[in-house]
């Protein structure tokens, strides 16, 4: 299994260290637009190769992850002081068109896995970009922000965090919908627990909505969690497990790539699954998609 990261990045560095804490490839690939943070990045994962599982650990040109099976897409043009939204976005969508079209040419079996964000456009587009079936391009999604959110509902009630389904779909982004309906911990409703409360499952939605935020404004930036939910689409891939995890993918249904529960595994994504929302769920992943779809037009206006 190999497996190349395109820009090193934190967020993309933490992915390909959790990689390689985890033994999912035989080799792992970092390249950036610096080749020597690439280098250096490379090294400070080898240099710890007589603990963990091994793989061949390496730095390079984009040429370098030729024949990978799985690329992993983190790379983007950091937003200026006082720039409008659309310019990121019309920056960032002709960088990962164009890494998206050289990835294609260099692993035409791959399965890419998209981590820069605005994370639904830039899935969108590199699936336009590449030519390859809806599930072979994968968006982390709101796989960070169900776990934030499994997270958040276990430390509340007091359970395991792994036992809890509970998803957020939609948008990676402020228009994310966390759903407080049909929440389950092994099968038992949440509703069943003699500490439960909906304003406290409404609140703790509402934490996170403003996780991120709160993240950057104490520290900077997002890096931990964002590299174990990569990491968490990245094993279902790799050992084929057939978990479902929110990622996202172009849904022809709603002509956009957007976040909905979805079996992975070594083909990649689907099929997406229909989950219960309830009426207002429902407008408000309506609401989402529509967002997401005036973040396109704007790019291509």
């Amino acid at each position: 299994m190999k497996i190349s990261f395109i820009g090193s990045g934190k967020v993309g560095v933490a992915a390909a260290y959790t990689t390689a804490l985890k033994g999912l490839a035989q080799e792992i690939v970092l390249t950036d637009v610096s080749s020597d943070k690439a280098h250096g990045e490379a090294l400070d994962i080898l240099q710890g190769q007589a603990f963990c599982p091994q793989a061949s650990i390496k730095h390079g040109e984009i040429e370098d992850t030729a024949n990978s099976d799985i690329v992993v897409i983190s790379a983007g043009i950091p937003r200026r002081a006082d720039e409008p939204r659309v310019m990121l976005l019309s920056r960032n969508a002709g960088l990962i068109a164009d890494i998206t079209k050289k990835v294609v040419a260099l692993s035409p079996q791959c399965i890419i896995l998209m981590i820069t964000n605005p994370l639904d456009v830039m899935t969108h587009l590199a699936y336009e970009a590449s030519g390859f079936p809806a599930g072979r391009v994968i968006g982390m999604g709101t796989v960070l922000d169900t776990a934030r959110y499994r997270s958040y509902l276990a430390q509340h009630f007091n359970v395991d965090a792994r036992d809890l389904d509970a998803y957020v779909v939609g948008e990676h982004g402020e228009t994310m919908v966390p759903l407080t309906t049909n929440i389950h911990i092994k099968g038992v409703p949440l509703t069943s627990l003699a500490n439960y409360a909906e304003t406290s499952v409404e609140r703790i939605a509402a934490e996170v909505r403003a996780a991120s935020s709160q993240v950057i404004a104490l520290k900077g930036g997002t890096v931990f969690a964002p590299a174990v939910a990569a990491c968490a689409i990245l094993e279902a891939i790799v050992h084929d497990n057939r978990q479902i995890l929110p990622v996202s993918t172009f849904n022809i249904n709603y002509g956009t790539a957007v976040s909905l529960p979805t079996v992975i595994g070594r083909q990649g994504a689907g099929p997406i699954l229909n989950i219960p929302m309830s009426q207002s769920e429902e407008a408000a992943l309506g609401h989402s998609i529509a967002t997401i779809k005036t973040y396109l037009d704007e790019i291509n206006c």
